[in-house]
């Protein structure tokens, strides 16, 4: 299995051709008729610019992307450093508008596995950059973290590896499987008063966080549950702000 999926991994990242975005755009109307939570959904459009979404976002970035400006409308802090906002494990760019929208900044959005490839010959990464065009100053960059150098005011990370079985389930080598050494070159990413958004699945993943964290010495405040109106997922999340 890990020599498959090293191979694997080789092969995407060398056949970097790409058919262009396939996408059926959805418009603001159309989400708002079918959202379970309009009251929070017309909250979060009278105080924010959600206008590129209809013209850029299919349904699964609507729900995605709202998911992360509700969250991190409620708990980034209100007042935030100069400086870009990052987005780790970025997959396919869905996210980004949720992030540069509540940021209100330019915004680098970073996906190791930018080159998996879909069934009808698309990539990731036509997919992140087409995202990224569609918004100021942005950026979708494929590649590991870890080659990052630049500083960030705000970076999120949602669900990163912590284990080998969700690494495995995306077939993605074992080298990859460094937690503390991730986490600690995010953490020095960050600019004096920046903040670092975790979300982990499930209690036993930030149990596992929670031990990284203090190992590194960071100074990072337990969200407790994660619950959101616009939630896509099934399974419980658990947030950490790292200062």
């Amino acid at each position: 299995m890990g020599l498959f999926s090293e191979f694997a991994f080789r092969a995407r990242a060398a056949v970097q051709w790409s058919l262009p975005p396939f996408k059926r755009v959805v418009s603001f109307e159309q989400v708002r008729a079918s959202c379970s939570a309009v009251a929070r959904l017309d909250d979060l459009s009278t105080r924010y610019d959600l206008s590129a979404w209809s013209r850029f976002c299919n349904r699964q970035d609507w729900r995605e992307s709202l998911y992360v400006l509700d969250v991190l409308d409620r708990l980034l802090p209100k007042s935030l450093p100069a400086g870009r906002a990052l987005d780790v494990g970025a997959k396919n760019g869905a996210m980004l508008p949720g992030l540069a929208t509540a940021t209100r900044r330019g915004c680098d959005a970073v996906e190791l596995d930018a080159h998996r490839r879909y069934l009808w010959g698309s990539t990731r990464r036509v997919y992140g950059e087409r995202m990224a065009r569609a918004f100021p100053d942005c950026r979708f960059i494929a590649g590991d973290v870890r080659t990052l150098e630049g500083m960030y005011a705000v970076v999120t990370w949602w669900l990163p590896f912590l284990t080998p079985a969700p690494l495995e389930a995306w077939g993605l080598p074992s080298r990859f499987l460094a937690p503390l050494e991730m986490l600690r070159h995010v953490t020095q990413r960050l600019v004096p008063g920046g903040v670092l958004l975790i979300v982990n699945q499930g209690e036993a993943e930030a149990g596992l966080q929670r031990q990284h964290l203090e190992s590194l010495g960071s100074k990072a405040s337990a969200l407790g549950r994660i619950e959101s109106p616009f939630s896509p997922f099934s399974k419980p999340r658990f947030g950490w702000l790292v200062f």
